[in-house]
Parts: structure tokens; sequence; C-alpha cells
């Protein structure tokens, strides 16, 4: 930018003095006046330096100007007229000071705008932390939370075996309802040990993606009355490998959140692919999915985590009345592993 400012501004000079000296003896001493916009443009591209040293240097060119084509030396002086030095002055002054406060202004306006995006760069870190923050804490409040009565119906466990025993020993009618009971007790037990790995599930590994989701149904499926199934194909294993980890977690809320909201009989886990995207999706035949109602984690989560892996997601019902989640990968996004 600096060296095509010098361009312009000698540019400018030559022009000036071509047309000076071309056309002063027709226009005779008002062509000096000529010298103002050229002082002003020294001061819109060098702002107060430029408006005062373009000033000064027209005064020996008008000096000679004069020289060369009189020998009176009342005109000679017009050289150092006071109101013409002035005038070139004021207007060149002026015009750097309207460069400058553009300048200042152009400078406020991007510290601005560096402000605005740094702080949304914070914020976005910020939700992002408190989104992960808020998912660990959950699954620690879950397997905390399931220590009392897992401690609890161990007890009663060890009681109920004291009990059968003395029962048995004794031939005692009721002997076999404690053998019931026991057998009630430790269902409650695998069930509780299963809900506290479904609540502390973490993935080790989704290198092949469709075996991960069918183990995640596995897990899932003691706890909950819906059937789980999800579409057997082999472009599960073609979604980039950096983004495999990413859509298993978003299944795995979808799902989660199926259960514990909508109720349903029925969970499909699919996979379709358009030209442009890939679009996995988690289905369900329970509860409609109110778009108004006030959301919690779940929501959030799948939109942060999409948002991770290059994808969004969408939320709907399609035409057989399923609750559909979607999360759409666009294409483009999807280089081969």
């Amino acid at each position: 930018m600096k060296c095509t400012e010098k361009i312009i501004y000698f540019t400018a000079w030559l022009l000036y003095l071509a047309f000076i000296f071309a056309l002063f003896p027709t226009l005779k001493i008002t062509v000096m006046l000529f010298s103002i916009p050229l002082t002003m443009l020294g001061g819109w591209l060098f702002l107060y330096r430029g408006a005062l040293y373009t000033t000064l240097a027209t005064i020996p060119i008008h000096y000679l100007l004069l020289s060369y084509y009189t020998d009176d030396p009342a005109i000679i002086t017009e050289t150092l007229n006071p109101f013409g030095i002035g005038s070139q002055v004021l207007f060149s002054c002026c015009t750097a000071l309207l460069k400058s406060s553009q300048n200042k202004y152009k400078r406020l306006n991007e510290t601005l705008e560096e402000t605005v995006e740094e702080r949304t760069r914070d914020l976005k870190n910020l939700a992002n932390h408190l989104i992960d923050a808020r998912h660990i804490e959950n699954k620690e409040l879950n397997t905390s939370l399931l220590e009392l009565p897992y401690e609890k119906l161990q007890g009663m466990l060890r009681t109920n075996e004291m009990l059968e025993k003395k029962l048995s020993a004794e031939n005692h009618p009721r002997a076999t309802d404690a053998q019931t009971i026991g057998k009630i007790i430790n269902t409650c037990l695998d069930q509780l040990e299963t809900i506290n790995q479904h609540a502390t599930l973490n993935i080790v590994s989704v290198d092949r993606l469709q075996n991960a989701i069918s183990e995640m149904a596995r897990q899932i499926q003691p706890i909950s009355s819906a059937k789980i199934q999800y579409q057997e194909t082999p472009e599960w294993d073609k979604i980039p490998s950096d983004k495999k980890s990413g859509i298993y977690e978003i299944i795995f809320e979808a799902v989660t959140n199926a259960v514990r909201h909508a109720q349903p009989a029925a969970i499909t886990i699919g996979l379709e692919k358009t030209a442009t995207e890939t679009i996995v999706y988690i289905e369900n035949d329970g509860k409609p999915f109110m778009s108004g109602r006030i959301e919690g984690m779940g929501l959030p989560l799948m939109r942060y985590r999409a948002g991770k892996i290059g994808g969004t997601i969408s939320i709907g019902t399609t035409p057989t009345n399923l609750t559909r989640t979607s999360c759409n990968l666009p294409v483009n996004s999807e280089e081969s592993c």
C-alpha cells in the first residue's frame, strides 16, 4: 500500500508541474491555486506530515515559475503570499484530519470486531466446557446414586441367605419364599449393575461402528422395555474414523433420551446416504417430541457433538408418526479414513 501511495503522489506531482508550466502563460498567477488539490492529496496520503511537506515544496516551485516568466519583484513575492500558503495549509490539514479520523475509526472498528470474535470464541469454548462438565457430572451422579441401593440390596441378600439356611434347616414351609426373595434380590442387583455400566459407559474403540452400536443396544436392552434394533449395513464402517466416536455418542444420547422420555415400544437405528450427505437416524414410536418444551442436556449435547464432527442435528416426525432424530453429515466432510 505504501508503494502505491508513493506512486500516486509522485505521479500527481509530475502532472501538476506539467500542468502549471503549460498553462501559466494563459492562466497567469491563478494557476498557483491548483497547488491546493496537490497539498490536499499529500495530506490524504501522508497525513499532517504530507500536508506540510507538500506545501513547503510548492513554494520554491512557484518561485521558479514566476522567475521564469517575469522580472517583476512584486509578482515574485506572490510566492510568499500568506493567503495562498495559508489556504494550502488549511485545506491540506483538514484533509489530513479527515483521513486521520477515518483511520482511527477503522482501527477501532477492527479492534471491536476482533474483540467480538474473541469473546464469541471464549463463550463457545465455555459452553462446550460446561456441556462436557455437566455430562461428566451426570455420569458421576448416577454412579454415586446407585452405590447406596446396591449396598442395601447386598446386605438384604446376605440376610436372606442366612434366613433361607435357617428355614431350610428347620424344614419351614416358607423356605421356598426365601429362595424366591433371593432370586428377586439377585435380579435387582444385576439390573443395578447394568444401569451402572450404562451410566458410566465409555467408548473404548469404535473402529467397527456397527459392532459398537450392537454392544450398546445389548447393554441398554435389559433396562428398557423397548425393542432396540439397528440397520445392518457396511456403510457404518465407511464413516471416517475421526467421526465415528461422535456418531456413537449421538446415537447413545438419542436412544437414552427416547428410553427416558418417550417410553417407546421400539427404537430403530439406521443410516441413509444421498449424493450430498450421510444421515444417521434414530426413530422411536413413543410419545411425540414437543418442540416447544424446555430442553434438558440431551439436545445441546447432541448438537455440540454433531458440530464437532461437522454435522447438524434435526428432530421431527416421520409420515408414520415416528419421532426421528437425525445427524446429517455433508459428504464433503467425509474424506476417506
